[in-house]
Parts: structure tokens; sequence; C-alpha cells
């Protein structure tokens, strides 16, 4: 069984590391900097994220939910009993198809408060990351972009921005969530308040306005239109909208891992 798990992941892997450099490849080709692709979100700009999210961000996913449905210790502990070695555990337990059902609507509907103002979506996607981790994370804010907030909170229909959002956000809090358990969910309250706080933001910044959204935003976007989203980024949108989200959902959930239920 161990063999078959480290197979897949290992394709997964390939997967990624082959999807990045078909990215850059692609950016090479279509030099999406300059005018060649016309305006800021012209359809063939917005097919680019597409590709993109099936080259790389799509696999991520797969393989963060993949590895947490191998990690036995982990699920016995979300169903609340005692592991026992070589024993078997299922992932998709009634108790996390509620938990990732009502993600997908605490995600969705924090898109009635626009993320470019306030980014609201960013505590709920942290919140359900670190209490709960990355099935609940990648899922609940995945899918709770694609049926609820981009359609209904943020007027998106066409289906691939609608994928490619979902790929990319779903990306980060796969990654994140497999962090979060592995190295800071077992720790003390105390180290998790502070280190595992620097660790979180530290991490969620570097995918997130890397190769999750900047590269996303890359493609859609002329340099200069490019230039002046990171401008905002730096002066308004991190300081005031992102982090504020990002701290308080992270100390919340992080204070009520005890609780979890």
């Amino acid at each position: 069984m161990q063999k078959r798990w480290k197979t897949v992941e290992r394709a997964l892997l390939a997967w990624i590391i082959l999807g990045f450099v078909g990215y850059f490849v692609m950016i090479f080709i279509t030099k999406p900097w300059g005018p060649g692709l016309g305006v800021a979100s012209s359809p063939q700009r917005v097919m680019l994220t597409g590709v993109m999210g099936l080259l790389y961000p799509l696999p991520t996913i797969l393989l963060g939910v993949y590895h947490y449905t191998t990690q036995q210790k982990w699920l016995a502990e979300d169903m609340g009993i005692p592991y026992e070695e070589g024993k078997l555990y299922p992932c998709w337990t009634p108790k996390r198809l509620v938990t990732i059902a009502l993600g997908i609507a605490f995600f969705g509907i924090t898109g009635a408060v626009p993320a470019s103002s306030f980014d609201l979506p960013q505590f709920a996607a942290t919140f359900l990351t670190v209490l709960y981790g990355p099935v609940e994370g990648a899922i609940g804010v995945g899918l709770g972009f694609l049926l609820i907030r981009g359609p209904i909170f943020s007027g998106m229909f066409n289906p691939i921005t609608l994928f490619s959002v979902f790929a990319t956000d779903g990306m980060i809090y796969a990654i994140l969530g497999n962090v979060t358990r592995k190295y800071i969910y077992y720790r003390p309250l105390r180290w998790r308040m502070t280190y595992g706080l620097a660790i979180y933001t530290v991490i969620n910044f570097l995918i997130h306005r890397g190769p999750a959204w900047n590269f996303r935003t890359f493609l859609l976007n002329p340099w200069p239109q490019f230039m002046a989203s990171i401008t905002n980024q730096v002066v308004y949108w991190i300081p005031f909208a992102y982090l504020p989200n990002l701290i308080l959902a992270y100390l919340v959930s992080s204070a009520l891992i005890k609780y979890k239920v």
C-alpha cells in the first residue's frame, strides 16, 4: 500500500515540476508582458491562465490532498480515535464531508466583501486550513470560489476564469495544510502563536504572491498594468487587506485546535 502511495505522489510531483517548466516555456513563447496578447484580461490572456491552472496548481491540489489521505495517524486523530500502527483509516468520513460543505459555504459567503478592499476570504481560508487541514482548506476554498464566491459575488461566469482561480487558490492551501499539520499543529500553544504564526505567514505570502497569484496576474496583464498591481499590493492590499485577516484567522484557529470537533 505504501509503495502505491509513493508511486502516485511521485507521479504528481513529476507533473508539478514539468508544469513549472511548461509555465516558463509558455511565457517565453507568448511574452505576456508585451502588447501581443492584447489588453489586460483579453481572451488570449484568460486562456493562458487556464493553461497555467492545469500545468502545476491542479496537480499541487491533488498531491496535497492525496498526501494527507495517506497519513494514517492524522486521519485517526481527525476521527477522534487512538492510532493503531498498521491500521488503515478512512479520510472521507461523514464528519469530514460535512466540514468541507460548511467550508465551501463559509469561504463562498466571504465573497460578499471584495477581497481587494478587505480580504475576508483569506480569513476563511486560513481558518479552515490551520484548524482542519489541506482537505478542508483546498477543497473548501477552491469549490467555495467555483460555486459561490466567483459566480455570485464576483460576477465571474467564464469557466476558464473560474477554473483558474479554483486551482490557484486551492494550491496555496493544499500546501499550507500539510505544512501546518506536520510542523505547527502539534506544538505548544505559545509556540504556535509566535513561531508558528511567523512560519505560516511567510509561507502563505511566498506562495500567494509568487507561483500562485502573481504568476497568474503576470499572464493577465501587460507590463505597466502588472507593475500597477504590484504597487497596489505593496501600498495597500498586503498591509491593510491581506495580513490583518491572515493573522487574526491564524490566531483564532490555532487557539481552537484543542477544542476542534
